[in-house]
């Protein structure tokens, strides 16, 4: 049976194959550290709301077993464009003892996740009639947006054998032969990656990158829908190989690392108790004026009633609420 990487294997395989990640040039919401973040916000405690620590260190974070809701951090407007000076990934290694290779996640935080953009069609007997794109704000915004890609190493030939990228909570694995068909690399060894305008989402590729795909009715008219989550060359970029924190690699036992106080912190990293508010009829009115003339409004009216309800559940979690912390997430401890 394999071994899981040790730290000088680790540290190695960061340094060969630590992946670059660009931001959309366009992008107003960009990545940070938890040091820089934690300067901007103050943390409430809810039981106890006149009990407010003004910009924390991470050592006064709560840890332990999460109690609901009990605390959260109050953001400063001017923490939500960001600071890449500061920014870096945050490594979380895996291995379970038994698998024949050992997973490097490079997580990424950014202090704000801005509003999501909808393509939509307008369907006549299901050919497309007309097209618009649609910003879906305040749809998709909320505070705190930690995402990842991790390189997953062979512990025998420590090769890299696959590429791993989070998008919108999903977790998409390539193989060998999919690394090959689908990314480019930076000096030869460092996979570069596509981080969405305002998502974050990470891609191997520029473009469009339709997800959440969606169509109701079609004869005699109908709409299809899809997510936007663009990418494009030419953004800040990080180089994970240069700027990275080793935080978490549980199975070590020799060469342990230790883990900076705030993995250990369990809540949102936001606000609770403020949420977004938006029905099927308003959002069926923001489609309509993208995509319907006068009379095709008419027309239309019902396909779009029953794709803007439906719309609706996709952002359910996607509000100003802060994000979900890393190591209460599934792909930490090697659930993808």
């Amino acid at each position: 049976m394999s071994q899981g990487l040790s730290r000088k294997a680790i540290e190695a395989a960061i340094q060969k194959y630590g992946p670059v990640i660009y931001t959309h040039p366009e992008d107003q919401y960009l990545p940070c550290s938890v040091e820089w973040f934690l300067t901007h916000c103050t943390l409430v405690e809810s039981k106890a709301p006149g009990s407010k620590t003004v910009h924390p260190l991470e050592t006064q974070l709560p840890t332990g077993p999460k109690e609901g809701t009990r605390w959260y951090l109050d953001i400063e407007d001017s923490v939500k464009p960001g600071n890449m000076e500061s920014a870096k990934a945050y490594v979380n290694v895996f291995w379970d003892g038994k698998l024949p290779y050992t997973d490097l996640q490079f997580w990424v935080f950014s202090a704000y996740n801005g509003h999501g953009t909808a393509k939509f069609d307008s369907l006549v007997f299901n050919k497309v009639e007309r097209t618009g794109n649609v910003n879906l704000a305040p749809l998709g915004e909320h505070v705190g947006d930690w995402e990842y890609v991790g390189i997953r190493v062979d512990n025998t030939t420590q090769e890299l054998i696959a590429i791993i990228l989070s998008e919108h909570g999903k977790n998409i694995v390539f193989d060998k032969a999919a690394i090959t068909k689908s990314f480019t690399f930076q000096d030869t060894t460092h996979p570069i990656i596509y981080s969405s305008l305002n998502g974050h989402a990470n891609f191997p590729s520029i473009g469009p990158n339709y997800t959440e795909h969606r169509k109701v009715l079609g004869i005699p008219f109908g709409l299809e829908f899809n997510l936007l989550n663009t990418t494009a060359a030419g953004g800040p970029s990080i180089n994970t190989s240069l700027k990275y924190q080793l935080v978490n690699a549980p199975y070590l036992t020799e060469d342990k690392v230790v883990s900076p106080a705030w993995v250990g912190y369990p809540y949102r990293w936001g606000p609770e108790g403020t949420a977004i508010n938006m029905d099927a009829k308003t959002l069926g009115e923001i489609i309509k004026v993208v995509i319907g003339d006068k009379d095709a409004t008419k027309l239309i009216d019902t396909p779009i009633v029953l794709l803007a309800s439906e719309l609706l559940h996709i952002f359910v979690k996607a509000d100003v609420n802060g994000a979900g912390a890393p190591m209460g997430q599934s792909p930490w401890r090697g659930l993808y």
